[in-house]
């Protein structure tokens, strides 16, 4: 055990750090994920997991320490009492999950293990603690000593209490990570991953650049299609899903309020011009703030936005703009220069600006609220289209995608929404989900089963796929005939022109297959250059965005010396990402099968 707590105290670290990495930007999620509205829990449990309740009290405990660190960096903004009791929620389901499979293991943390998790992996509010510090930073010979102090004044009962909770808990992340291993081919091939590089020229032809005649196609034709290639239709349980963003605005009195400290910076800044680049150094939010408001380029002046158009559109260099208002934002120009560009005609400007966030205040999120409340409602009686429609919100739908499969973060970081999705039947809504952009609601659009799909599904996509096969015969032999000519020494450009093709040219090309002037990963094309010599047209190939033919013009390959040096950092990396990987798909699974009744609604409005 001892061995494997030094082994394993950077991924024990990380691990339990996790618990605080919750972002702010997903709210209260209570009661969308099934629980019904009559579901009552015993007074003062806001929740149970695996029946064991969650008290108010506790909630509340961790609720009022993530608020204090919140307030330490930043003044706390209205409505954000929602996001940090999602994150506190996040942490006491997650954290009780742990002690439970731990508890269920029968891990336990010995007297001597304590002794020595404490020499070895302070705990972090001692690290952070001024008492410890030399110069700012953590000291440990300090710490050490004071550890060994006999009339030591530090609690240490109360801090060893502490490292027995966690060191179960600890115990069981190891078991966890355990089978995750790195053998000496794996490492080899991640540094030829990295290190390896192609340098191509390339024809591509795409099969959109050649038409075919579609008024023939059937449904035989389709069927036929669908039939022998099983595999293009086939698998797991996908759902599909719609979803509209209520967003968060400031209202007038908002922008009221913050106009006036606005107006002070105006005043000053038009008083003494010169200083514009060190009030927007002050005062602006941007990025641009650091250089003094120049935001490092000098746009064409009918790019801007409108609002930004409207307000410059008389301002003459060396002048100051009127505070100029956006959807959540709030802007001063200060115009440098102004100018027509010789080549294009069209005139660039350049300004130096400072900008302010203008957050929603109490008023602003009451009315918020008050609409997602009534936009849910309506949207589990007439749907979400509808009530896009109604409000003027632009209503996303998503491709079908496969658990974990979605692309989307917060239901990658928040298991409990997506099992609501693959739980649920079409057309069922779920509560409003709050960001700190807004609500998003969400739709249960439609489902496909797993295994092959029915044809009657796949109809529009099997020809799809059929036409592109058909549109990718003539790009082969279009990339066929480029070869021949190629080899006969026409020119690339030349050649591409003429057979509805372009030159794509690529460096630094890696076996991840991307291709930078394609914008796309091509693997099964790249992998079959790194086979060939240089300086030789490729035969055709064929990939996602097409058929190829292309030139290896240089092989860059690393030397054996040059992986012996990398080795062991590739060796290491590597190993934290599988333990990494291996730990969040088993805690997504521990989720995933808690029982969880979440009685949050009734202690905590949205």
């Amino acid at each position: 055990m001892m061995q494997s707590l030094r082994d394993n105290m950077k991924l024990i670290i990380w691990i339990t750090a996790i618990v605080f990495l919750v972002g702010f930007g997903v709210l209260q999620l209570g009661g969308v994920f099934g629980n019904e509205p009559s579901q009552r829990g015993r007074s003062g449990v806001i929740a149970e997991i695996n029946g064991e309740p969650v008290r108010y009290e506790e909630f509340m405990q961790t609720v009022n320490q993530l608020t204090r660190q919140l307030q330490q960096t930043r003044e706390l903004q209205p409505g954000e009492d929602s996001y940090i009791r999602e994150q506190a929620w996040q942490t006491v389901l997650r954290n009780k999950l742990l002690v439970q499979e731990a508890r269920r293991r029968g891990l336990q943390a010995t007297p001597d293990e304590i002794k020595m998790a404490l020499r070895v992996a302070p705990p972090e509010f001692l690290v952070q603690s001024d008492g410890f510090k030399t110069n700012g930073q953590f000291d440990y010979r300090k710490y050490l000593a004071e550890l060994d102090n006999p009339n030591s004044q530090v609690p240490w009962g109360q801090v060893e209490a502490l490292v027995a909770e966690n060191l179960p808990i600890q115990k069981l992340q190891e078991q966890v990570v355990a089978p995750a291993k790195v053998s000496e081919g794996d490492v080899r091939e991640r540094f030829l991953l990295q290190n390896e590089h192609l340098k191509i020229r390339a024809l591509c032809f795409a099969p959109d650049s050649f038409s075919v005649d579609t008024t023939r196609i059937g449904g035989a034709d389709i069927e036929a299609y669908y039939k022998a290639h099983p595999d293009e239709f086939t698998g797991p349980d996908e759902v599909k899903t719609s979803v509209i963003l209520i967003p968060r605005k400031p209202d007038a009195s908002d922008f009221s309020t913050e106009k006036e400290r606005m107006r002070a910076v105006l005043d000053m800044a038009r008083a003494q011009p010169d200083s514009f680049a060190s009030f927007a150094r002050t005062y602006s939010v941007l990025q641009s703030a650091s250089r003094g408001g120049d935001p490092g380029t000098e746009p064409y002046f009918d790019d801007l936005r409108p609002a930004f158009r409207q307000g410059l559109r008389n301002v003459v260099p060396g002048q100051i703009s009127e505070i100029l208002q956006e959807e959540r934002s709030l802007h001063i120009f200060k115009v440098e220069k102004r100018y027509v560009d010789p080549k294009t005609k069209r005139e660039k400007i350049h300004y130096r600006e400072i900008a302010v966030r203008v957050e929603p205040g109490q008023n602003a999120t009451r009315a918020t609220r008050d609409l997602v409340a009534k936009a849910e409602q309506d949207a589990k009686k007439s749907g979400l289209e509808a009530v896009a429609t109604r409000m003027g919100a632009r209503m996303y739908t998503s491709e079908y995608f496969a658990y974990g499969q979605s692309g989307n973060d917060v239901l990658q970081r928040f298991p409990e929404l997506e099992n609501w999705m693959f739980r649920s039947k079409p057309g069922m809504v779920s509560a409003a989900v709050p960001t700190e952009n807004g609500y998003y609601i969400f739709q249960i659009a439609d489902r496909r089963s797993n295994g092959l799909r029915p044809l009657n599904q796949m109809q529009d996509e099997a020809k799809a796929k059929l036409i592109r096969s058909l549109r990718m015969q003539p790009a082969k032999e279009a990339a066929a005939q480029a070869r021949t000519a190629l080899a006969g020494g026409a020119q690339e450009a030349q050649v591409a022109a003429q057979l509805h093709g372009r030159v794509v040219d690529g460096d630094g090309v890696t076996r991840n297959g991307f291709i930078a002037a394609l914008g796309e990963r091509e693997p099964r094309v790249i992998g079959a250059l790194f086979a060939m010599g240089a300086n030789t047209w490729s035969p055709v190939l064929t990939g996602q965005t097409g058929a190829f033919v292309a030139l290896i013009e240089a092989h860059t390959v690393p030397s054996e010396e040059d992986f012996r040096k990398q080795e062991a950092q590739v060796h290491d990396a590597l190993l934290s990402e599988r333990r990494q990987v291996l730990f969040a798909e088993w805690m997504q699974d521990l989720r995933r099968r808690a029982k969880i009744k979440d009685y949050r609604e009734q202690y905590f409005e949205a």
